[in-house]
């Protein structure tokens, strides 16, 4: 199969905007909480008491929260009030900005890959992986830590393979990598890594390896001014991080796992047709590859991953978004073999099955929204909905926080153990056995369910009342 560079860039380019129009919501909570709600405060709409423990402890770092306030103001200025016009500014940018960031790296496929047919695959397999617009969209640290540092590792490594501009590179690739850090602490384990790589392997001028050292110093020292910006006080947020999380051990109490922990997540919440390639590509890659700036970089960070006990797999997205590459490599290094190979016509078939799962997925994790209760914020905010009468859970509620971003202000959220009996009145429901026994409630309107209302007639078993479903009733005189 041919692969054209510019053709793949544009249909990752719709890919890329189509997860910022539907891939809604947050993957984590730590998206949420610690990006628009810690926006929310910085404009003045919630108290410091609502937001989680890391505001207190002060270890989350500003810079990310205020490029998002540099995207909000300008919007607000106009007359833009909804915030999911604000959350999809936040998706759009945030998606383009890490498109742009792997434009930067089809240089360094064109040095690392052999053969202009294999650059153009190992281009296409970084761009249309099924999980890379998904992951790039995500309006989180680790993404947006992603895109600064690929930009800062293709200036550096060009200036270094260039020989050219060495000083000026390093400075705008050092200022790349700062930010990087600023946007997500562990970053600094890829940026030092690589930074050493030129130290010891390439042995690299002196005036690219200072240049950048310094500018990055010099964004750590900006970063105090974002955090003092954001918390109102000078502290040095690096150093919150370090002691809650790891002299405090406040990591633990989330959940410990083994070292190999890592290798069961990708495989599991992966698509094992397409990620045992990847995962076994890239430990070829780690051990025949050790001189490699990538193996470098992407081993650094899961090493000290795979040593702290707690575990998520967005810790290692960096290293999964350079795992395509990897794969090229493997590709364009055994070539003669695998050309030899793809000519029986059951490996033939085998590679375009890999290749209708991986775009069914990408379909898939582009169109799907990554948290489905943002679509039920949206209907709240949009209808005359003023009070909101709720049992056993308050849908604006999650961990003990209160999610406000998506709270229109004038809503009143009434908890209630029983229901009025007169006028009016919105009811919201958590359990799909609530469903069942509101549909014989003849004055009660279901106006919002969490499914289609033809999946209603299709409760065979009675799936629904065992299901998480949330509702809506618009009742009068529901006694």
């Amino acid at each position: 199969m041919h692969f054209n560079t510019k053709n793949v860039f544009y249909i990752s380019l719709i890919f890329h905007i189509l997860a910022a129009i539907f891939s809604t919501g947050f993957q984590h909570f730590d998206e949420h909480f610690q990006i628009y709600e810690f926006l929310n405060f910085k404009l003045g709409n919630i108290p410091s008491s609502n937001l989680p423990w890391e505001f207190q402890q002060q270890i989350r770092p500003w810079f990310q929260v205020f490029v998002y306030f540099l995207i909000y103001k300008p919007l607000s200025l106009i007359g833009i009030e909804s915030p999911f016009i604000f959350s999809f500014s936040f998706r759009l940018f945030t998606s383009l900005f890490g498109l742009f960031a792997l434009t930067r790296l089809l240089p360094l496929i064109k040095e690392w890959v052999k053969g202009e047919r294999y650059q153009n695959l190992t281009w296409a397999l970084l761009n249309l992986s099924w999980f890379v617009p998904y992951i790039q969209v995500r309006t989180s640290s680790e993404s947006f830590g992603i895109s600064f540092f690929l930009w800062g590792m293709s200036t550096f490594l060009l200036a270094i393979s260039n020989k050219k501009d060495l000083f000026k590179s390093g400075l705008l690739s050092g200022v790349l990598f700062g930010l990087s850090y600023l946007s997500r602490s562990p970053m600094a384990f890829m940026v030092a890594s690589l930074w050493f790589w030129a130290l010891f392997i390439n042995r690299s001028s002196f005036k690219v390896l200072i240049s950048s050292a310094l500018s990055i110093l010099a964004i750590i020292v900006l970063g105090i001014f974002f955090d003092y910006w954001g918390y109102g006080g000078w502290t040095f947020s690096t150093w919150n991080y370090f002691k809650a999380n790891f002299i405090d051990d406040a990591l633990s109490s989330f959940g410990v796992h083994p070292w190999w922990w890592y290798f069961r997540l990708s495989f599991n919440r992966g698509i094992p047709i397409v990620s045992l390639p990847l995962i076994a590509t890239t430990l070829w890659g780690w051990w025949y590859l050790r001189r490699h700036p990538l193996t470098w970089i992407s081993l650094s960070l899961f090493a000290f991953h795979s040593y702290v006990g707690h575990k998520e797999l967005r810790f290692i997205y960096p290293v999964i978004i350079l795992a395509p590459i990897f794969l090229g490599l493997f590709i364009s290094t055994y070539r003669d073999k695998i050309e030899q190979l793809y000519k029986k016509k059951w490996i033939r078939g085998i590679w375009k099955f890999c290749i209708y799962v991986n775009f069914l997925f990408l379909i898939i994790a582009t169109f799907r929204a990554a948290n489905p209760s943002v679509d039920f914020y949206k209907f709240v905010w949009k209808s005359d909905i003023k009070v909101l009468n709720v049992h056993d859970e308050n849908p604006f509620t999650m961990l003990g926080l209160p999610l406000d971003f998506y709270k229109k202000k004038d809503l009143i959220i009434n908890e209630v153990k029983s229901y009025p009996a007169e006028g009016e009145h919105y009811l919201f429901f958590n359990k799909g056995k609530f469903v069942s026994e509101m549909e014989k409630h003849t004055r009660c309107e279901l106006i919002y369910l969490t499914y289609p209302r033809w999946v209603l007639k299709f409760n065979i078993g009675n799936w629904i009342s065992r299901s998480r479903v949330w509702s809506i009733y618009k009742c009068s005189n529901f006694f």
